[in-house]
Parts: C-alpha cells; structure tokens; sequence
C-alpha cells in the first residue's frame, strides 16, 4: 500500500533515516538487551523484573541525551555523514521509532522466557496493528508522505511501550537497583563495539548506496530488503518457540538434554529455510502482485538476500553469548564490518543495487561461517547431516533461479522449475521424516507467537 503513496527517492530517505535511528538505538541499548535475554535464567523469578525496570530506566536516560544532540546538530548530521538535507527533519523521529522498538524487545524477552505465548501474541499484534494503521492514516488520509511514515510506526511503539511499561510494573514498587544494572553492563560493555560493528554492517548497503549511487537506488534496495526481511521476521519469530527450549538445555546439567539441542533444532531449521526458499523463488511474483512496476526490479535483491537470511539461521543460536565469549562477539563483528565495506564499495560500483545485495549476502555468509566455527569451538551444538543436506539444496535453488532470471528465459518454464524445487524441497522433508504431524503442531504453536 505504502508503495503506493511514498516514491521510490522517499522511500531511499526513509532507509537513510532508519540507518541512523538503528545505530542510535543500539548505542543506547549498549548490548543490555542480548545480556538481558541470556542471564535471565540466572535471575531468581522475583528478580527479573527488577532488573528490567533498572535497564529501561538507563537506556531511557540515554535516549533523553541522544535525542537532544540529534535535534539540535540534525542538519549537521544530515550534510556531513549522508550528504542528504532533506534528512534533517527525519533523524530524530526516526532514533524515536528505533529506540522505543527496542525498548519493547525488552517486553517480550520477558514474556517470551516465560513462553507467555498468549501475551506475546498480544503486544506484537497491537504494536503492528498501531504503527502501521497510524502510519496509514498518516500517509493515506493526511497526505504526510514520507515522514507521517515514520511518524505513524513512531507514535505506534511509543504507545505500546506506555501500555506495556504500567502493565508489568504498576503500581511501580520496582527500584532503580545500581548494583544489578552494574552487572549487566559489565557482561554488556564488551558488546557495544558489537552493536557498533553490527549496525554498520547491517546499514552499511544502503549508505553506500547513498553516497555511490543515487536515492532512488536506496529506495529499490530498501524495498528489497524489505520483502526479503519477512523471512528474517519469520525467523525470529521460529527462534521466539525455539530459544527459550535451547538455553534451558544449554544450562541443563544433563549431558543428554545438551546434546539434543542439535536434534531439536532441525524442523525449525526445516521450516525457516522452506520460507526463505519460497520468497527467494518467488521473488518476481510477490513484487509483481503488491508493488507498482518501478519496484519489479527489486527482484534479485530479494531472493539473494533471502539466501543469505538461509545462513543467518546458525547465527540465531546463543553459543558464543552462553560461553560469554562477548568480547569475542565483538571481535568477529568487525571482521563481518571489515567484509562488507571491503566489497561493497567495488561491487556497488560496477554493479549498484544487485552489487550492494551480493556483497552483503557474501560477507554475511562468511562472517556466519566464522562465528559458526568458534559457536561450535565453545558450546558445541551438535546438528544432523540432513541440515548440511537441506542448506546446499536451498542454495543450488536460490542460484539457479538468479541464474535462470537473468538469461530471460522462457516465463512458463521458469514458473515450472520454481514450483518443482519448491516440491521437491518437500518432498526430501517427507522422507527424510522432518515435514510430519509434529512439525504441523510446531507451525500451529507458533501462530500464537506469530
């Protein structure tokens, strides 16, 4: 819909805007959200939200700082870093909409360990519901374009952020505890480089693209990403049933239930993949049926990246955070920032918004594959062969559809080979006992965290 109303240049702004508001947010955050999620097992039950409302006071404090050097050095920031003044007005909106998304991260950590999956369904659908129905009405109904879209997802989050906040701590008996927030940064700190390095890497496309190519380029790849991201989302959304079920092994002392953590993880991996496959394949068809034609183009983006989403699966487990390696965590994360500058500044060039998408599945590929390594040095997790199997299927599919995409072959036989890889794809679940009964239960479990 929004595609409709915003251009292809404004919608480049809006992922410029985004860039600065993701960097903002996680500086903010200083790791405290990923050290969070892995001591809360270590909590006694009545102190987890006591520690919570100590990290949301903190990080609260520090978006208060931010967000006045923002407003008042905007234009600086606008002509200096991204070369754009149109920027100016969209910086400080847009830090509001990062930050107050990670707060409710916070949130549903906390439902989610407790595998609250009723509650969880609850405030995701409500901040969806609200950030995009304001930021419709906004763009639709009062013609504010671009940033009454930013504007809309902001107002969204903030509102969620103020039900949620008095939900789980009225009537505010809870205390700001300096010693517990203490402890948190001191596991939390080594990660700030992380959260540096990562957002650049994750950013760093579309800046370059900025700087490189022209806005309208940011605006496709941005597009991209976008529809490419759904099945990142849906990921995260697997790993909100998955992760929870994966530390409690990883702290069990039974040697047994350590070493299952590997097995369990298979129809999740299976299913997540399938996902992956069918926007990846499809790629042509979905832009086709839900974005104006200057957007089609936009295709090879989303299934390269798709298959770097494929990847980021193994980079979802909390090995390296468990064994505490966080300095480590930052280390790999400038090697993956030191990847993806080095190849997107060429393949950007020669070959811009398709270039920037194959540099970043590249370097995200093998940043994933270190961190794998050093995942499985520290806290080994032990997966099945018919994994490895299933991955070097799904990238022969990616590829040879890319390949096939761009020889302009015959449609109809394209459309033939897309839906028999799909088949296929099922078919080697079926027999290799993956895609069963009891995956069709994971799936209905996990609609109510959907």
């Amino acid at each position: 819909i929004f595609t409709n109303y915003i251009s292809v240049k404004d919608f480049g702004l809006y992922a410029l805007s985004i860039f600065y508001g993701v960097f903002g947010a996680g500086i903010i955050n200083l790791g405290l959200s990923s050290v969070f999620e892995r001591n809360f097992f270590e909590f006694y039950p009545n102190k987890r939200k006591e520690v919570m409302f100590s990290i949301l006071v903190f990080v609260l404090l520090n978006y208060i700082i931010l967000s006045f050097l923002t407003f008042y050095f905007s234009e600086k920031i606008s002509n200096t870093i991204f070369q754009q003044i149109e920027l100016k007005d969209l910086l400080s909106i847009s830090l509001t909409f990062q930050t107050f998304k990670s707060f409710n991260q916070y949130f549903l950590t906390y439902l989610k360990n407790y595998e609250n999956a009723k509650n969880y369904s609850y405030l995701s659908i409500l901040e969806s519901v609200l950030s995009n129905g304001i930021a419709l009405i906004l763009v639709v109904y009062a013609s504010m374009g671009v940033y009454g879209f930013i504007l809309g997802q902001s107002v969204g989050v903030l509102v969620v952020f103020s039900i949620t906040f008095v939900y789980l701590f009225f009537p505010f008996y809870n205390r700001f505890d300096v010693a517990s927030l203490k402890s948190q940064l001191s596991l939390s700190l080594p990660l700030t480089p992380r959260i540096f390095f990562g957002v650049i890497n994750t950013q760093f496309d579309r800046y370059m693209l900025g700087l490189l190519g022209t806005i309208g380029g940011v605006g496709i790849y941005d597009i991209g990403q976008k529809l490419a991201n759904t099945t990142f989302t849906f990921m995260t959304a697997v790993q909100n049933v998955f992760s929870p079920q994966v530390y409690k092994r990883f702290f069990s002392d039974d040697l047994n239930m350590r070493k299952s953590i590997g097995v369990y993880l298979t129809p999740f991996f299976y299913l997540s993949v399938f996902i992956c496959m069918v926007v990846g394949v499809f790629s042509h068809e979905i832009l086709f049926l839900l974005t104006p034609v200057e957007f089609h183009e936009a295709a090879p983006i989303v299934s390269i990246l798709c298959l770097l989403y494929g990847f980021y699966f193994f980079g979802k487990q909390p090995q390296l955070l468990f064994a505490k390696k966080t300095a480590l965590i930052s280390l790999l994360s400038l090697i993956a920032v030191g990847l993806n500058i080095g190849l997107n500044m060429p393949l950007i060039h020669y070959y811009g918004t398709t270039g920037a998408a194959c540099a970043t599945t590249i370097a995200g590929v093998i940043s994933t594959a270190i961190s794998f390594y050093y995942g499985q040095k520290y806290a080994p997790i032990k997966y099945e062969k018919k994994v490895y199997f299933i991955l070097l299927y799904f990238v022969f599919s990616i590829l040879t559809t890319l390949y096939m995409m761009n020889i302009d072959i015959d449609y109809k036989l394209l459309l033939f080979f897309k839906l028999v890889v799909l088949i296929i794809y099922l078919i080697i679940g079926w027999i290799s006992e993956i895609f069963n009964f009891n995956m069709i239960k994971q799936i209905v479990r996990l609609k109510s965290l959907n």
